[in-house]
């Protein structure tokens, strides 16, 4: 199974100046675990490429009550979430229907990060 690649510096342009990029590399199908820090606005975000049919499997782990995490597709250009976590929970399954890039984007919410609150995180992450 061949994955798509993550074309870093078209990723890295769509992001704010306080994230960071991240491609978690893995075995096709396969498992990672990732673990960082948001403080404020700054934050890390995760591209994990997915090949049609494959299925991601992501839980996040916040340390914060106030981190949660969304899932988008790289190739949406309105930034709309497939899987928001203040919604949708710490927790999701999405298959791709073609092959995709998904950005695991944790997060603070706007009135703690606009405090400084900052908080450590874990996401597993799973493809099948």
């Amino acid at each position: 199974m061949t994955l798509p690649t993550v074309d870093t510096a078209a990723v890295q342009a769509r992001l704010t100046p306080d994230n960071t990029l991240e491609a978690l590399t893995f075995e096709a199908a396969g498992s990672t675990t990732a673990s960082g820090a948001i403080k404020g606005y700054k934050a890390p975000v995760y591209a994990v490429p997915v090949a049609a049919g494959q299925t991601l499997t992501v839980a996040f782990k916040p340390s914060n009550t106030s981190q949660y995490m969304n899932v988008t597709d790289a190739a949406d250009t309105t930034g709309a979430a497939v899987h928001r976590g203040e919604v949708d929970g710490a927790d999701a399954s999405l298959t791709a229907a073609k092959d995709t890039i998904y950005l695991l984007q944790p997060f603070m919410v706007r009135a703690a990060a606009r405090r400084g609150e900052s908080g450590t995180f874990e996401i597993s992450v799973t493809r099948k």
